[in-house]
C-alpha cells in the first residue's frame, strides 16, 4: 500500500505541469470569447488545446505503464500462476475474523442457494492460486470428467455455459474479457471469494488444504488430490530413513535388528511416491497405497515431473479424472512438463471408469501405449502440445464412448490410423493431419463420423487439393464449425512457384507475338473462305483453327521446361475450372457450416465451394494468412455472415462499400494487416462493430 501512494504521489508530481497548461488553455479560451475581434483566435486556441489533452492522455498512459513494468504485482505475474510464491495477499482462510464478516456471510448465502451440482462445479476454482486465469474450455474437461454437465441427455456447452452465467450474476467469478473477443474464454476469482471456496471445499471434503489454504496431496479425508510442487523441505522421518539405509550399509548389527529393519523397508516404488509427494508421516504414505483405489480425481497443479510409480498408477482403479499435463492459460513462457519414462502408462488397462485423460503439454511421449485403447468409458482425450508425440494406437476406434479428442501442436505427428473413423460418439477433432503416409486417415474417412460438430485441419502436403475437398465436406452430417491451416509441408514448393514464374514471363514474353500471328493466320483464312463461297460459320471456325495452330507454333517456341511450365499451368487451371463448374454434387454437409475458419490458404483464387449459394448458413467467416485475393460471388448473391474476421492478407482487394453490399448482416469485422482492403471505419485495434456505431 505504501508503494502504491507513492507511485501515486510520482504521477501527480509528472502531470502538475501539463495540468496547469491545459487549465492557462482554457483561460485563455474563455477570455478570447469576450471578445469579438479575436474569434479567428478562439479556433486557432482550441486546436491547440485538443493536441495538448491528446498528449496528456498519453503521457498518462507512459506512466502508468511505467509503473506497472516496475511494480512487484507485475514480476509476480510474470512468474508461473501455479507457483503462488509471491503477490498473493495475505491469507484470510481459517481466520476467525474473516469468518464472522459480513463479506463471508454475503458469499455464503450465495453459494448456499445453489444446487448441489453447481456447488460442485463452483468448488473447482478453490484449487487454483490467486488471480489465475482459467480456461472455460479446461472447466468444460473437468466438469464433463466429473460428470457435473451433460447430464440425462443435456446439452453440453448449454449446461456450460448456463452455468457460468449463473456464476457470473452471482459474482462469484469474474470473466476475462481480451482484445477483440466477443466472448469470454477465461475466468478468474478474487482473492476474497477464493478463501471462501476453501473454506466450503475443506468443510464439504472436496479438496484437502495445508494451513494456508493451499491443496496437498493428502487423500485420505477425501477422494480427490493435487500435485504440487513442494515447497517445504524433505519430511524428517524420510529424511532419517534415507540416513539410515546409508548408515546400515556401511555398519555390522545384529542379525536380529538387520531383519526388522528390513520389515520396515521401504519398496522402490514407494521410495518414488514419497520423493514425488512428500508425505509428512510415513502412515500417511502407506495409507496412501492402501487407498488409491478410491481415488477418483488426481490433478496436476504445478508438477514438472508428474511420473507416477508404475504399481501405484496401475492400482488406481476407480479413477475418473487424470489431468497429468499444462492447465495455465499461458501468455508467456509454459510450465514446462516432462516425464523420464512412459513405462507407467500401461496401467491405464486397469481405469476402466476414467472419463477424462489430459497430457497437454507433456514432453517425452513418442507414442501411446496400445492399453489406452481399453479405456471403455473415456470420454476426453486432451494431448495438445505434446510435441514428442509421432503416433496414434492403431486400434484407437476402441475408444467407442470418445467424444473430445485435441491432437493440436503435436507437430511430430505422421500417422493418424484410420479406425479414427470409428469413433461413433466423437463430436470435437481438434489438429486431425492430412498426410502422405500409406493407410493415414482421410476427410472422406472422417465424413462417416456421425455425431462430428467441430473440426480442425492441418494440411501437411502438396496433395491436398481444396476443391476435391468439397465433396468429402458435403458428406459430414452434423458438421458446423470448421478450421483448415496449411502448414510448412503443405505450402507449394519452390520448384512450382518457379515454374509458375517462368510460364508467367513467357507468356508476357509472347504476348504480342501470338496476337499478331493469331489476327495475320485469321484475316488469311477468313480470305481464303471468302473467295471459295464459303458461309460464315465455316469462316469462323477456320479462322478459329488457324488461331489455334498459331498458338501451338508459338507454344513450341518456349521448348523443354518453358513449354512444359506452360502446358502444366494450363492443365492445373483447367482442372479448377472443371472443378468451379461442376462442384460438390451433395451440399448438405457444406450448407450445415456455421463458422469456417482458413489460416495460411496457399492460393490467390478461393474454393469452388466457398460462395454464399453453397454456404446458406454461414455466420461467421475468418481468413488469416495466405495469398487469397478475393471471394467468389455468384449472380451478386450475398453472405449471411455477421462476423468477419481478415488478418494479415496483402492480396485481398475489398474497399468498404463492396464489403457492406456482399456482407450486409456485418456486425463485427476484423481488418488486420490488409492494406488493400480500404475504406474501412475500424478502430485503432482494426475492429468495427455495429452496435458500438449505433451507439
Amino acid at each position: 500500500m505504501i508503494r502504491s501512494f507513492q507511485e501515486l504521489e510520482n504521477l501527480k508530481n509528472s502531470l502538475r505541469e501539463p495540468f496547469e497548461t491545459l487549465e492557462a488553455n482554457v483561460n485563455d479560451i474563455v477570455s478570447d470569447l469576450e471578445k469579438d475581434e479575436l474569434r479567428k483566435q478562439v479556433q486557432h486556441n482550441l486546436r491547440v488545446f485538443r493536441n495538448n489533452i491528446t498528449r496528456v492522455k498519453i503521457l498518462i498512459l507512459l506512466q502508468l505503464q511505467a509503473a506497472s513494468i516496475n511494480s512487484d504485482g507485475n514480476r509476480a505475474l510474470q512468474t508461473t500462476f501455479a507457483t503462488g510464491e509471491a503477490g498473493d495477499l495475505p491469507h484470510l482462510y481459517g481466520e476467525h475474523i474473516f469468518e464472522n464478516s459480513y463479506y463471508f456471510k454475503e458469499i455464503e448465502e450465495k453459494y448456499e442457494g445453489l444446487d448441489v451440482r453447481q456447488k460442485l462445479c463452483l468448488l473447482c476454482f478453490s484449487i487454483f492460486p490467486e488471480n489465475a486465469e482459467i480456461k472455460k474450455r479446461f472447466l468444460r474437461f473437468w466438469w464433463v470428467g466429473e460428470n457435473l454437465i451433460a447430464r440425462n441427455g443435456k446439452d453440453e456447452m448449454g449446461d456450460l455455459n448456463d452455468t457460468l452465467t449463473t456464476f457470473v450474476e452471482k459474482r462469484l467469478i469474474e470473466p476475462v474479457l481480451k482484445k477483440n473477443r466477443l466472448q469470454p474464454r477465461s475466468y478468474k476469482v478474487t482473492p476474497i471469494v477464493r478463501s471462501c471456496l476453501i473454506h466450503f471445499a475443506k468443510k464439504e471434503g472436496f479438496f484437502d488444504y495445508d494451513q494456508d489454504g493451499k491443496p496437498i496431496m493428502d487423500f485420505s479425508s477425501c477422494n480427490k488430490a493435487c500435485m504440487v510442487k513442494s515447497e517445504r523441505a524433505t519430511a524428517s522421518w524420510f529424511a532419517d530413513y534415507l540416513k539410515g539405509n546409508d548408515k546400515d550399509g556401511n555398519s555390522e548389527k545384529p542379525k536380529e535388528e538387520q531383519q526388522h529393519q528390513e520389515q520396515g523397508k521401504l519398496s522402490a516404488d514407494l521410495v518414488k511416491l514419497q520423493m514425488l509427494f512428500n508425505f509428512p508421516h510415513r502412515e500417511k504414505l502407506i495409507s496412501a497405497t492402501h487407498q488409491i483405489d478410491k481415488l477418483q480425481t488426481l490433478f496436476n497443479l504445478s508438477k514438472q515431473f508428474p511420473d507416477l510409480p508404475t504399481e501405484w498408477f496401475s492400482k488406481m482403479t476407480g479413477i475418473q479424472v487424470l489431468y497429468l499435463g499444462r492447465w495455465e492459460a499461458t501468455a508467456g513462457q509454459a510450465r514446462h512438463i516432462e516425464v523420464e519414462d512412459i513405462e507407467f502408462l500401461k496401467g491405464f488397462k486397469n481405469m476402466k471408469n476414467l472419463r477424462l485423460l489430459s497430457l497437454q503439454g507433456i514432453s517425452g511421449i513418442p507414442k501411446l501405449p496400445t492399453t489406452l485403447c481399453k479405456l471403455e468409458n473415456l470420454r476426453i482425450l486432451d494431448l495438445r502440445a505434446c510435441h514428442d508425440l509421432e503416433k496414434l494406437p492403431d486400434r484407437i476406434g476402441s475408444l467407442k464412448k470418445l467424444t473430445y479428442l485435441d491432437l493440436s501442436e503435436c507437430y511430430l505427428l505422421d500417422y493418424i490410423p484410420q479406425q479414427l473413423n470409428k469413433l461413433s460418439e466423437l463430436q470435437v477433432l481438434k489438429g486431425f493431419v492430412i498426410l502422405e503416409a500409406k493407410n493415414s486417415c482421410t476427410l472422406d474417412d472422417l465424413s462417416e463420423l456421425p455425431s462430428l460438430r467441430k473440426l480442425s485441419v492441418n494440411v501437411n502436403t502438396t496433395k491436398f487439393n481444396i476443391d476435391e475437398a468439397g465433396d468429402a465436406l458435403a458428406k459430414f452430417q452434423k458438421l458446423e464449425k470448421l478450421r483448415i491451416a496449411w502448414g510448412w509441408g503443405g505450402m507449394p514448393g519452390k520448384e512450382d512457384s518457379t515454374l509458375d514464374s517462368s510460364s508467367e514471363q513467357q507468356q508476357s514474353k509472347t504476348k504480342k507475338k501470338q496476337a499478331s500471328s493469331i489476327s495475320s493466320a485469321a484475316a488469311k483464312a477468313s480470305t481464303d473462305k471468302v473467295n471459295k463461297g464459303e458461309d460464315k460459320g465455316n469462316r469462323e471456325r477456320s479462322a478459329v483453327a488457324a488461331a489455334g495452330e498459331a498458338n501451338s507454333k508459338t507454344a513450341k517456341l518456349g521448348g523443354g521446361l518453358r513449354g512444359t511450365a506452360n502446358i502444366a499451368l494450363m492443365a492445373k487451371k483447367w482442372k479448377r475450372l472443371s472443378m468451379k463448374e461442376r462442384g460438390p454434387q451433395n451440399l448438405e454437409g457444406l450448407e450445415r457450416l456455421v463458422k469456417l475458419d482458413l489460416q495460411c490458404f496457399p492460393r490467390s483464387e478461393p474454393p469452388t465451394w466457398l460462395v454464399p449459394r453453397k454456404m446458406k448458413k454461414l455466420t461467421n467467416l475468418s481468413i488469416r494468412g495466405g495469398r487469397l485475393g478475393y471471394l467468389n460471388h455468384e449472380d451478386g448473391q450475398k453472405w449471411n455472415a455477421d462476423t468477419l474476421r481478415l488478418k494479415f492478407l496483402v492480396n485481398f482487394k475489398m474497399n468498404w462499400k463492396e464489403m457492406q453490399q456482399r456482407f450486409p448482416n456485418l456486425k463485427y469485422l476484423e481488418n488486420l494487416r490488409c492494406p488493400r482492403i480500404t475504406f474501412c471505419p475500424c478502430d485503432a485495434n482494426g475492429v468495427w462493430q455495429k452496435f458500438v456505431q449505433s451507439k
